[in-house]
């Protein structure tokens, strides 16, 4: 049996544990000739015992990082992760500060059931479990704000509807009753979804969405952090917490499309051709100039972007610099509106106002509102157009790839958010194998069309005609 010097030796080798005012336990120990004290405090003497075990293990096996490091509360890693982000466009930095302003930082929670401020915390602080209560009540605190009601326009106003206006009022925001709202307050806007003017909350709105990009946000931080050696490993471990899958979206018809488009102003009119046969964002949409568009080849060159700013910044990825193929009839439409309002020099922007300057997000937005309305298509928003022009390209057979590239998306994943089934896709396809093996509709038997990928044979059988199908040499093609 080891003498009570060899006990109180070995506690000296783990380390010291102490009693602290409060009745909390607090450890450290000696290494290289310098005292670490444990990043915080713990519940019971075995547990601190623990964190010293822990911390000599790592140690021995070569894996020990000087507990101080993750010392820096979130909040100024945060901020210094931002700062160092040249790579973000100015639309997704501009995003992630008011995230981390909003969502990630600042104290979360319900009062009642208690706050939860994970900024003021050391990243060494932050446990899976932490977060998980962090994204819990971070959650609650998007749906409620989600849920609240916007305030209502008066019906004989004369400066009619502007819903950014009406919101920020709502919101508490110090904004005129007329002229042109700031740039932070469209932005804030925006993140909130463009709500409408009206009672409540607009249709589909839960903060999910907001919820998950807080949540990626801190993902991405913390990711940084492990690489930095500040942390061994991303806390950030909620199950789903990044995904939001949403409700489909909706789309317009061609008809509904030429209706929208006759509705606008004349020199917007195109803008809602394009947005919808193209699918290029409406920053994109909005940065183009007479020198990217390509009349002979039928195509528009993305290249940048227009900002909330009424500045010309680059594309939200790499992958958004494309080039994009036009239907005959958009081309016709885009090369009437380059005769019509756009100015003679290359770099003469398509879309612009009245007094020639950037078309305003707000003005734009404005004009549909009004178009949607006048076709009894309230809910439809700019960005469904986007969504329009996605589903008609994949109608008409695009694949998931050629989809990706047409928008301009960095995966395929994205993409897929697009591709869903359509009962007027179905019967396109229905259409298409119909005209390729039945070009006689008169004649029950299929045949095989000499233009077709695959060649068709006819074998009998008793149960009727069977169809083959044999692949050809892909090579000859």
């Amino acid at each position: 049996m080891p003498s009570a010097t060899t006990k109180r030796r070995s506690r000296g080798v783990l380390g010291a544990v102490r009693r602290l005012p409060s009745g909390r336990f607090q450890a450290s120990y000696r290494h290289d000739g310098e005292r670490f004290t444990a990043p915080y405090t713990f519940d019971t003497r075995e547990a601190a015992n623990g964190w010293l075990a822990a911390e000599r293990a790592d140690r021995a096996l070569g894996s020990w990082r000087d507990p101080r490091l993750g010392q820096v509360s979130l909040d100024d890693y945060a901020r210094g992760w931002l700062a160092a982000r040249t790579d973000l466009a100015p639309r997704t930095r501009d995003l992630y500060g008011r995230l981390l302003d909003a969502r990630v930082l600042p104290a979360v929670g319900d009062p009642a059931s208690g706050r939860l401020a994970l900024g003021r915390l050391p990243l060494v602080a932050l446990t899976p479990a932490l977060i998980r209560t962090w994204f819990a009540r971070m959650s609650a605190d998007c749906a409620r704000d989600a849920a609240r009601p916007t305030r209502r326009r008066p019906a004989n106003s004369t400066h009619g509807p502007n819903s950014a206006r009406a919101w920020a009022i709502a919101h508490g925001y110090p904004v005129k009753a007329q002229g042109r709202l700031p740039d932070a307050v469209l932005r804030a806007w925006e993140t909130a979804g463009q709500p409408e003017p009206g009672t409540g909350p607009r249709k589909g709105r839960t903060g999910r969405t907001t919820a998950a990009q807080a949540y990626r946000l801190l993902h991405a931080i913390l990711a940084t952090a492990v690489t930095d050696g500040l942390i061994v490993t991303n806390p950030a471990m909620v199950k789903g917490a990044g995904t939001v899958h949403h409700p489909e979206r909706e789309t317009a018809t061609p008809a509904e499309v030429a209706q929208l488009a006759d509705l606008m102003p004349a020199h917007l009119s195109a803008a809602v051709w394009l947005a919808a046969w193209s699918g290029l964002r409406r920053g994109e949409l909005l940065g183009l100039a007479r020198r990217h568009v390509d009349l002979s080849a039928g195509t528009v060159r993305v290249e940048r972007s227009l900002g909330l700013d009424r500045q010309l910044h680059r594309t939200k990825t790499r992958q958004s610099v494309r080039t994009v193929w036009l239907p005959a009839p958009v081309v016709q439409l885009l090369a009437e509106h380059l005769a019509r309002h756009v100015d003679a020099g290359p770099d003469a922007l398509l879309f612009t106002s009245a007094t020639g300057r950037p078309v305003a997000a707000s003005n734009l937005l404005t004009a549909f509102h009004r178009a949607r309305q006048a076709i009894g298509r309230p809910s439809l928003t700019w960005h469904d157009l986007r969504h329009t022009g996605a589903t008609l390209a994949y109608q008409a057979g695009g694949s998931v790839r050629d989809v990706q590239h047409r928008l301009g998306h960095a995966t395929e994943r994205a993409a897929m958010i697009y591709a869903h089934t359509s009962d007027q896709s179905g019967k396109l396809l229905a259409d298409r194998l119909g005209a390729m093996f039945w070009p006689d509709p008169d004649r029950p038997e299929p045949t095989s069309p000499d233009s077709a990928p695959a060649t068709a044979a006819r074998h009998g059988s008793p149960g009727g005609p069977r169809l083959t199908l044999v692949a050809t040499d892909r090579t000859a093609s």
